[in-house]
């Protein structure tokens, strides 16, 4: 989890939502503070506003409750406010330390990083990954019909138009590499390295769901994958064709941008 930016955008972005939310809720709160008197192990609530102090009742009383959320939500919003400032002060001077972009502002004879700053900050060398020979699926040659943007053939234009969307947002890939799960040796259709978190997720289409015999090995690959510790979005992804066989563009790429770039 190197790109620390990514997270702190995150966070800003949450809590920008959450101070709207606050102040939002403010507006319909009473003004004033709160103070309190204890007598004989009982407390009893006042209001203070305008240097007045007003007894309004015990803890059960509502007026009690506004101002206990009043208050919180006035000191929350000053955090907010306070981390909104540090988050924006880091996102303007941090600096990523992955090796491309290191080098990149660089003269031509520095800009390809030697390997040895990939294996030195622990970040994989995408680009190096995503054009080396692997261990690729040679099963059915008959299948592999649709030409991509990469130069490869695929076995359906619904995987052709993913593998296509990966390419144009320049996310390294293999496509079926084989893999060794629970003692099965299994080709995921796309292997995907995501650089912003440094490591790599399988995403597999369901393109014939109609068809019961491949509705039937589809879950029986997702029971392996999960039973041998895959998590839904962290380690693997799931695309699928409608019943009728389209598949829906805009809903797959919103998927690669929020989980694979």
């Amino acid at each position: 989890m190197y790109n620390t930016s990514d997270y702190v955008k995150e966070d800003l972005c949450f809590q920008r939502l959450l101070r709207r939310k606050y102040l939002q809720q403010l507006r319909g709160l009473p003004a004033g503070g709160l103070s309190t008197s204890i007598i004989k192990n009982q407390t009893y609530y006042y209001k203070v506003l305008d240097g007045k102090k007003i007894y309004i009742g015990k803890a059960d009383c509502k007026e009690v409750a506004q101002l206990q959320k009043r208050r919180f939500i006035e000191n929350s919003v000053k955090r907010i406010d306070q981390n909104c400032v540090l988050m924006e002060q880091l996102l303007k001077g941090y600096q990523s330390v992955d090796p491309e972009e290191v080098m990149a502002e660089e003269t031509r004879a520095y800009q390809t990083p030697p390997e040895c700053s990939f294996s030195m900050s622990g970040i994989h060398n995408g680009k190096k990954w995503g054009n080396m020979p692997y261990r690729k699926y040679k099963g059915f040659p008959e299948g592999l019909k649709h030409k991509t943007l990469k130069g490869e053939k695929v076995r359906s234009k619904s995987e052709a138009l993913i593998a296509n969307m990966l390419f144009v947002k320049n996310i390294e890939y293999h496509y079926e590499e084989e893999t060794d799960i629970g003692g099965r040796t299994i080709p995921p259709d796309f292997r995907i390295y995501v650089k912003s978190q440094n490591k790599f997720k399988l995403l597999e289409h369901l393109g014939l769901l109609v068809k019961e015999k491949y509705r039937s090995d589809a879950l029986e690959k997702m029971e392996l994958y999960f039973s041998n510790g895959y998590r839904l979005y962290d380690d693997i992804l799931f695309t699928c064709d409608d019943l009728d066989g389209r598949i829906n563009t805009l809903d797959i790429g919103k998927l690669i941008d929020d989980y694979c770039v």
